[in-house]
């Protein structure tokens, strides 16, 4: 099924790669587009027209998406904890997925306290609700760490870089997955998760891309380098979401 949001993710997602393969900046999340860090602490509250419906796919994709950025960081923090680690960009890259998906595991978890805060006790139809807080990158003066250049070679890559990168790629997919499903979802009705969605489906579309470029920078065979166990287990762990997904 073609996703309603679909043109609106492809023109993002070549605006941001055009931007990330020739200047690499450093940018604040769309959800928050005015950000800048020299501005005053500052939050509004972000209503939607709310059902218990669109709160059962709000929660859904929470308890999904919150420890699958939470594995992404372990993931990572190991990596980097690795001495056989060379690649500079992938180790770039890494310190960027933690620094990004921390913030994002905080807004995630302010949605959550929002609309669990929505009384439904009485009627589970719509009413305007607050389910998101807008301005947290303000408030904690976070800027979005930008992705390495996709141009250019290594020299020095290992196999521990591309285990990481076979590992990180097929978590990235699960991470898309969610998006997509929660983005077809006729249930869903938070502007804000919306727009974090599409932040996720272009940002980490560019991240496997530039994997797959410092892949292919290694001297070896990277189809003789195998992924670890629990790596592998993450990918089942995403397909089983998406069945649960389907079936709810």
């Amino acid at each position: 099924m073609t996703s309603k949001y679909t043109k609106t993710i492809f023109t993002l997602t070549f605006m941001a790669m055009a931007s990330a393969v020739f200047t690499a900046p450093s940018y604040a999340s769309l959800v928050e587009p005015n950000y800048t860090h020299e501005k005053p602490y500052a939050t509004t509250p972000w209503y939607e027209s709310y059902s218990h419906d669109n709160y059962l796919a709000d929660q859904n994709f929470i308890t999904g998406m919150r420890p699958h950025h939470a594995g992404a960081l372990t993931m990572s923090q190991d990596y980097l904890a690795s001495d056989k680690k060379a690649s500079k960009r992938m180790q770039r890259l890494a310190k960027g997925i933690i620094h990004n998906q921390k913030f994002e595991i905080l807004m995630l978890d302010e949605v959550e306290h929002q609309i669990n805060s929505v009384d439904f006790s009485t009627s589970k139809d719509a009413r305007k609700a607050q389910v998101a807080t807008q301005g947290l990158a303000q408030r904690e003066r976070f800027i979005r760490d930008a992705m390495p250049s996709l141009w250019g070679s290594e020299a020095d890559v290992s196999e521990e870089d591309v285990r990481f990168a076979k590992a990180m790629i097929v978590h990235h997919e699960g991470a898309l997955v969610m998006c997509e499903q929660y983005l077809d979802d006729p249930r869903s009705g938070n502007g804000y998760l919306e727009r974090m969605c599409l932040d996720i489906l272009r940002d980490q579309k560019q991240e496997i891309a530039l994997m797959h470029d410092i892949i292919s920078d290694y001297p070896g065979n990277p189809d003789d380098v195998k992924m670890k166990g629990e790596h592998k287990m993450s990918h089942d762990d995403h397909s089983q979401h998406k069945d649960h997904h389907k079936h709810h």
